[in-house]
């Protein structure tokens, strides 16, 4: 193998779609984003998230349309240069990476300040020092960067085996509510968006919220050079675990809010961990220290499959010779992982998640950067949006409805995201955008920088 070639072999279509599983996070979406949505859904959660999964098809679809073309560890980098052009494919790429970035450092903190905090005062009534909560925090860096450098095949293996595990036992449990709600069971969850605070203003919302949560499924693409028939692969992969996800969010937000009660979902989305308290309620507290054990795996997994996404992007970066060096990718001739670039970003993830957490504390600094990265990949789907257009333009194959209508449409979604994302616009979630901004600047820079040369070839390498 090429001293900076990528194992062409090592990924077949369940350890791809576990990828994308592992990057929505199953059991920490409905720990963490279910029970944000709830706070403005309420009752009409299922509905809520009905229209998001129908919202995130259509975003979903500019990753299939690509993904049947083109195979790259650059991702969405790769999709945009060779639908506009390569500047504009750096700019993008740029925006994912900063996305699923801080996707590691605000799943890491959230599951180890807020929610294992959390999950030992419900369960044993003991209130844990903070300083303990961001040891945990490190911990979680640490596996993940442990994992990360490990290679892709150990990586997708724990992702494989653990979150078959989680996925059966959320179908459990979301089963068993439904079935112990008994008389509670009705439809009006799905059709009256009046059980919302302020109506369909809480439903598009929450709506928002749920998108956010399901767009993880296009995660898999940056393992592109990795992956056995990737064109045909990563197709099924994305269209598997985006049903397979979209199925089970909408089960359980049906089961948890019958069982909860449609009129008592403000104190759903008030409940530090309302998941858990349902089940132990219901099923003793055997059932709910299993529930959170696969939350906090949940995260494990919800932290590395970005990582491993956002590493394999700032490789093909720097073997395009495009903002990050040379070395960034290096490839570990064992284990076949661009280490040098896992370095770098689990040293950098490391800091900033230390001093956001000094800064704001550990519930507001997650809030931060899980708003950064929500910002971050909203606007580079928007861009990405563009791309295939111009892309399936350029190769006169433009059909109106998959290339140009559901586009469109999902920008349109994207822009609401950003707009509910952002307004009110409240201190400290304001810094979002103007971190985003100063990224992107940033990128520029970097960008009118480059020779000539460097930015030609930028994003253009496939398989």
């Amino acid at each position: 193998m090429a001293k900076h070639e990528l194992d062409r072999s090592a990924v077949g279509f369940w350890q791809l779609a576990y990828q994308s599983i592992s990057l929505v996070s199953p059991a920490g979406a409905m720990a963490a984003t279910m029970t944000g949505a709830a706070v403005y859904a309420q009752g009409a959660l299922p509905l809520t998230y009905i229209i998001g999964f129908i919202a995130a098809a259509f975003s979903i679809n500019t990753t299939v349309q690509f993904s049947r073309k083109l195979a790259s560890a650059g991702g969405f980098y790769a999709y945009a240069s060779h639908g506009v052009g390569p500047r504009y494919g750096i700019l993008t790429g740029w925006l994912f990476i900063l996305s699923y970035f801080t996707v590691v450092t605000n799943g890491s903190l959230f599951a180890g300040a807020v929610f294992i905090p959390g999950l030992i005062q419900l369960l044993f009534h003991i209130v844990m020092p903070q300083w303990i909560g961001y040891l945990i925090t490190l911990g979680f860096i640490g596996f993940t960067y442990y994992f990360a450098w490990a290679g892709i095949k150990p990586s997708l293996k724990y992702s494989l085996s653990t979150g078959t595990l989680e996925i059966i036992y959320l179908l459990v449990i979301g089963i068993g509510l439904i079935i112990v709600a008994g008389s509670h069971n009705t439809g009006t969850v799905f059709i009256t968006p009046h059980l919302a605070k302020n109506g369909w203003s809480g439903v598009g919302i929450g709506m928002i919220l749920a998108l956010f949560s399901m767009s993880g499924s296009s995660g898999a693409v940056a393992l592109g050079e990795e992956t056995q028939s990737p064109q045909r692969t990563i197709t099924r992969a994305v269209l598997t675990s985006f049903a397979f996800v979209g199925v089970l969010f909408v089960l359980l937000a049906y089961a948890q809010t019958v069982s909860w009660g449609p009129d008592k979902m403000t104190s759903f989305a008030n409940a530090s961990v309302p998941g858990v308290e349902l089940v132990m309620d219901h099923f003793g507290i055997v059932w709910a220290v299993i529930l959170a054990l696969f939350v906090i795996n949940s995260f494990l997994a919800g932290a590395l499959a970005p990582a491993n996404s956002a590493v394999r992007m700032l490789y093909a970066y720097a073997r395009d010779g495009v903002i990050f060096p040379s070395s960034f990718s290096r490839i570990h001739q064992r284990n076949r992982s661009p280490y040098v670039a896992v370095h770098w970003m689990m040293l950098v993830a490391t800091l900033v998640t230390i001093v956001f957490a000094a800064i704001f504390g550990p519930f507001n600094g997650f809030l931060v950067m899980v708003t950064i990265s929500s910002v971050a990949l909203y606007v580079g789907h928007l861009l990405a949006n563009l791309a295939v257009t111009m892309y399936y333009l350029r190769l006169r194959e433009f059909r109106l409805i998959w290339h140009g209508i559901i586009p469109s449409l999902a920008s349109i979604l994207v822009l609401f995201g950003i707009y509910f994302t952002l307004v009110p616009m409240v201190y400290p979630v304001i810094l979002a955008p103007i971190v985003t901004l100063v990224w992107l600047i940033l990128g520029w820079i970097f960008i009118v920088r480059q020779s000539p040369d460097q930015i030609a070839k930028a994003g253009k390498f496939t398989v």
